[in-house]
Order: C-alpha cells, then structure tokens, then sequence
C-alpha cells in the first residue's frame, strides 16, 4: 500500500523526528475549499444557505402517560436561524440588564450551558456566538462538586439550565457567589410535558423555584421569556472574529485536576473543516449522545454540517440508545470504544456466539464476508447481507454507513465485526481537547485496524523522543516517540494557567504526552500516554496502557486494569470478563454447567486457567517477560457499573481512583506475585530488562 503521509524533506532536528502531513494536502493547509468559512456562526449561516427548509434538530416525542417516547420532531434550519437571531437578542438584555460586568477573556461573555444533550443545547450556543459570546459546557458527570468547579473556576454569571439541574443550583448557591442568571431550557409553567418537566409541575416550578430564587437574589428565567425579549426589541447582531473565544471545553481528568481549554473560532473551524475534507460525509443524519459539554460530540456535529446534516438527540437514557438509533436510523455515528464493545457483545452473541446452526451460519458468513472486504475492499455481499446481515444492520437503522471513533484504541475484531455487519466504514481516530477532537483519522475505504489514521488536512505531526521510556525518533523501521501536533485547531490556554498552558507547548508545537510510531505505510499507532508508564523492579518501565489494550484484544477480556510497582518484578491486573464468551469457557473449566458468574470469577481454577490464557495471548503478542501478567482478580462487574467514578465523562478509566478502588485486591495480587519471585524468575527478568 502506498504511503498515506507526506514526510516533509529535510524536517529533521536533532531529537526529533521529520514533519508528517496528509498525502492529499502536501502543502500544509487545507487548501481554499469553504475558508470563506471562518467561526461557528458563519458555519450556521452556510448550513442555512445549504439546506434552508430541511429537518436540522430533532427532539423525539415524549408521552407522558407511559414515559414512552415517539417518532423524532424536526425544526428546520430556517426555524433554527430565527430562535438563534430572536434569542441571542434576548441574551443580550439579560447580559445588559444582570450581568454587565461579566466579561472574561478577549473581552467576551462566557455563556454556561448546563444539561444532557439536547436541541436547546446547541440553540444556545449558536445564539451566544450570535453576539460574541463564548459557551461553557457545565456537566455533572465527573465527579461530586464538577459542576459548581466549572461555574467558579469560568466565573460564569449567566447559566441556561434544563429544568432538572436548577434545584441543585439553587441548593449550592453558596459556592458558586459569582452566579446571577439561571435560563431553563424548559417552560416553568411546565406547559409543555418532557422526560425533565414530568417530575415538576406549575405549584413546584413557576412559584417555588422563583421564589427561591428571588430570595437568594438570582433571576430565573425560562428560554421562552428570553425569546420574547429578544422579538420585543430585536438588537444588532455582533459576529464573532476568527480570532474570538469561541468554547471553553473542560479536560477529561485522566491525568489529574481537569482543565479549562480555551479554543478561538479559528481554530473551531479549522479543526471540523479538516475532518469534512478528509471524511466528505454529505447529507448525514446523526445521533447525539455523547456529552455535549466535551468537544467530540460537537466535532461531529459542526464537522457534518458542511455537507447538510440532520441532528438528532437520544431520549436521555443511554441504556436506551439502540431503542433511539432504531428510531432515528442515522447515517453516520460517533462513539467510544466501551460503547462499541457493549453493542458488539450483544449482537455476537445473538449471532455468532450464538449455538446451533444459527452461530455456525453467523461464523461462516462473518469470515467469508471479512475476507471479501479485505481482497476487494467492498463492503456489500449479496448472499450473507441477505441470508444475514441486512436484519443485523437493522438492529442500528439499517443505514449507517460510518462509525468513527475516538478516546481509545479499539479493538480490531470489534471495527471489522461493524464492517461486516453492518456493511460500513469504521474508523479510529484520534484527538484532544486542546485541539478540539481534531487530529488523526483513518481514510474512507481504509479497511486495516490497530492504528488511528493520518493527519486530518491543515495538521501537522512530528514525533519527540523519550529516551527515558525507551522510544526514539531513530527507532527502525518504525520511528517512536511523543506526538506532537501543530495547526491552526490547537488551543489557544488553559484558563489561569499560563505555566501549563507554556509547559504544554514546544514552540508552536502541541506535546500531545501520547507515545506513537509512524508505521510503513504512514499510518499512525497508538502506542500509550507518556503518564501511564510504571516503573516495576529491577528499574524496568512498563507501558500500563499500551498493554492494556493488548489484553483486551484477547476475545474472554472486555477491559482491563494493568498495575505495577518497583518492588516487584511482576505486573497484576484486574480483567472484567467478557460474559458471552466467558460465561460458557468458564463453566467447562470449572465443571459448574449452571455456576453463576460470579461463582465463577472467584473460581480458582478458573482464575488460573485465565491467567494462563492471557500468558500464551501476551507471548503470541511478543511481550516481554516482564510485561505478561503475573496474577489477575477476575471482576465480574464492568467498571463503569461497580462506581462510575473509575471513568471520565469521556469513559476513559481513571487510574488513580481505580488503584484507590481496588487497594485491597491489588496488595493481594502483589503479595501473590511475590511467591513466584523466585532466584530464576527474578534473573530472568533483570536478564530481559537489559
């Protein structure tokens, strides 16, 4: 396979590696295509130009007698642009009249935006870059107290709210001083009945919340009467310079306190731009889901609006998210790796996990229809899509053509189960908040798996060494080493942190802390981040993520938690099983035909036999000794299901609260290992580690 990188000549320096771009845009740039095209609200404006009468954002119908929801109401582009117009008016005297004083950066109003996804999400922040102002997601998510953290730490004075978070708004008002203005996305009258309104009623919302409120001096406000303000007295809309805030996302938290980035219009634009040149996805429909308040879910929404997009929003319960994608049947999909795992673990075993003919059917057709993608990069089978694979896809709408994902390595038997499946494109890519989920991403007809693409157009990569954990730019035949990024995409600071904002950077170059190789073909590999490294005994330095994800490739794991310690010359880890494949090896191993999993988690034989498993899939891998796992606490519980705190909002595992979490089972693992530290063992190791 040709190069899909263009290696600028001559870019080496000492220590690092030469520049890298995309083959297509050898130049650097993005080329002229939409640079008239310069904020997010120039970007509405062109959306309303595309497909001025089209469905835009849809928000599915609530029933309130049985808490269903219903078929998807659309508002159009049209109707879009003119609540934009009318309520950006509205915020201007809400601004003018409670909060005048409420300039941040450039000069500039942050507008708070706190709620789980929906239409009046981004009506709001459409309408703050209206008139220069800038939007600040506010979640909940993280952690107790995060969402009061965000309100002080951007000194945000005006807050528009769903309904269900004002209470607790109201209730921590002594921690967030600076607060004066609360919007409700929804009616205090509660005249119109959602899943948020249904827990209040009239007596609760319009007079007690007020009252509440007018007591402990703050103006609550719901999104209709700013509308009406705004249709009242229509003022003069302000556009926002490229060189304007445009969002302030907060950091996810993987490596410490979260982080307040602040990315201008420029570099907004120019992050979705580059994805739209590379990917060209016209027309799509899609579902949000993924938190609003961080940037990839709004990476994919802007990013689909230069080609003509439909929104729409999931119901509120992600356990119900297929029962939306059902409904909606989008085109086009952004998602996590733990998300795609969940799904892919449902449907194989309804298909080739599944017993009987039925599983040996799913198997043969899903390895014939693999191999055919692979020879010949077609993604549609004629006999297996008819016999099989069409009702799969249905089980997702029938019509996704793409999934891309971010956040994480994803594992390859999962990206080409979708492909066959559901006949579409699966794409890993990579980003940071700092350049607002822009970075890398697999090309459309790219069907190979285990790296995260190539630089989107306008971004340019180049790796550092880190000769301390053994990665260098001179490594062969496959350069190693730290990614660093620069583009007009990167951030601009770290709201009141300009030391980290400096340390962050190398020059103009974004240091990424994520270790990477240049592949071959000019591909790039997730290798780990530079903050998940251990140092275990005799001075030999690990990478926990990087095995991670190998681990996890291995078809009885779902996830995996890698620890180590410079006291010992072996690593532990907790595995949380992959039930439908687990479930039924476990049983024959333990001879407990009807054994619970739990029962079998703690089974001993079943624990032995595992890490044996993983021993053999860490050799086929070529591990190191010191890198095979030396004792295992099979978990039967996902993570995110035992404490939701072990995850960021992002679903990436926080390992410090993952070590604080399983403190317990971990000294036992590490007092395990300790038996098989004997003479020979502990040599071998030291003998490998030079």
């Amino acid at each position: 396979m040709a190069t899909q990188t263009f290696k600028v000549p001559s870019s080496e320096i000492p220590g690092y590696s030469a520049i890298y771009r995309n083959s297509y845009f050898k130049d650097g740039t993005q080329g002229s295509e939409f640079a008239e095209i310069t904020t997010a609200y120039e970007l509405l404006q062109h959306h309303l130009a595309l497909a001025p009468k089209t469905e835009f954002l849809g928000t599915r119908k609530f029933n309130p007698n049985n808490g269903s929801f219903g078929a998807y109401e659309w508002q159009t582009t049209t109707s879009v642009a003119e609540y934009v117009e009318d309520f950006g008016s509205g915020l201007d005297h809400v601004f003018a009249k409670y909060a005048p004083d409420s300039a941040r950066v450039s000069g500039q109003q942050p507008l708070g935006i706190f709620s789980s996804n929906r239409a009046e999400w981004l009506l709001a922040e459409f309408s703050a870059f209206r008139s220069r102002r800038y939007s600040v997601g506010v979640c909940d998510s993280v952690g107790v107290d995060y969402s009061e953290y965000i309100i002080n730490h951007a000194q945000l004075t005006v807050v528009v709210a769903s309904m269900d978070k004002i209470p607790r708004m109201l209730d921590r008002l002594a921690i967030t001083p600076g607060l004066r203005v609360i919007i409700s996305m929804d009616r205090l009258d509660c005249s119109r009945i959602n899943s948020v309104t249904q827990a209040f009623c009239a007596e609760t919302a319009d007079v007690q919340l007020r009252k509440r409120a007018a007591d402990a001096g703050i103006t609550l406000l719901d999104m209709d009467e700013v509308l009406e303000m705004g249709r009242a007295s229509p003022t003069t809309a302000q556009p926002p310079a490229p060189s304007d805030m445009c969002t302030m996302c907060y950091s996810s938290g993987t490596t410490g306190a979260q982080k307040g980035v602040l990315i201008n219009h420029d570099g907004f634009i120019n992050a979705v731009r580059g994805v739209h040149l590379a990917l060209r996805l016209t027309k799509s429909t899609y579902l949000s889901f993924m938190s609003l308040a961080h940037c990839m879910d709004r990476y994919g929404i802007y990013m689909l609006m230069f080609g003509g997009a439909r929104i729409g929003f999931f119901g509120g319960d992600k356990t119900r998210i297929v029962d939306d994608i059902q409904e909606l049947r989008p085109t086009v999909l952004f998602a996590f790796p733990l998300l795609l795992n969940m799904i892919h673990e449902r449907m194989a075993k309804a298909t080739t996990g599944a017993g009987g003919i039925k599983g040996l059917l799913s198997r043969v057709a899903l390895r014939s229809k693999q191999k055919r993608i692979s020879s010949t990069g077609k993604l549609s089978h004629g006999l297996w899509d008819r016999v099989l694979f069409n009702k799969v896809a249905a089980k997702l709408g029938g019509r996704i053509k793409a999934i891309l994902c971010g956040g994480m390595s994803v594992n390859p038997e999962v990206m080409d189960f979708f492909r066959a499946a559901l006949s579409c494109e699966v794409l890993q890519g990579y980003g940071q908040t700092e350049t607002m989920a822009s970075g890398t991403a697999q090309r459309m007809g790219d069907f190979t798996a285990g790296h995260i693409g190539i630089p989107n157009p306008g971004i340019e990569i180049r790796l550092r060494s880190k000769p301390e954990f053994g990665y260098l730019v001179t490594d062969s035949p496959c350069p190693r080493g730290e990614m660093m990024l620069r583009s007009k995409s990167v951030f601009a600071e770290y709201l009141g942190e300009p030391e980290k904002t400096q340390n962050t950077m190398d020059g103009d170059w974004l240091a990424t802390g994520d270790i990477v190789q240049i592949n071959p073909t000019g591909t790039i590999k997730f290798i780990s981040r530079t903050t998940n490294h251990l140092k275990i005994g005799a001075g030999y330095w690990i990478s926990n993520e990087r095995l991670e994800n190998i681990y996890t490739e291995h078809p009885l794991v779902q996830s995996v938690y890698v620890d180590g310690h410079e006291d010992y010359y072996k690593i532990v880890a907790v595995v949380v099983p992959t039930a439908s494949e687990f479930l039924p090896w476990a049983r024959v191993v333990a001879d407990l035909p009807t054994a619970s999993l739990e029962d079998l988690c703690a089974n001993p034989t079943v624990v032995q036999e595992l890490r044996q498993k993983l021993r053999m899939h860490a050799e086929a891998n070529g591990l190191a000794v010191q890198e095979q796992i030396g004792a295992i606490y099979i978990e039967p519980m996902p993570f995110r299901e035992r404490n939701c705190a072990l995850y960021t909002s992002t679903l990436k595992l926080k390992r410090r609260e993952a070590a604080k979490f399983y403190d317990e089972q971990l000294k036992k693992l590490f007092a395990e290992v300790g038996k098989f530290d004997t003479p020979n063992t502990m040599q071998a190791v030291v003998t490998a580690s030079k």
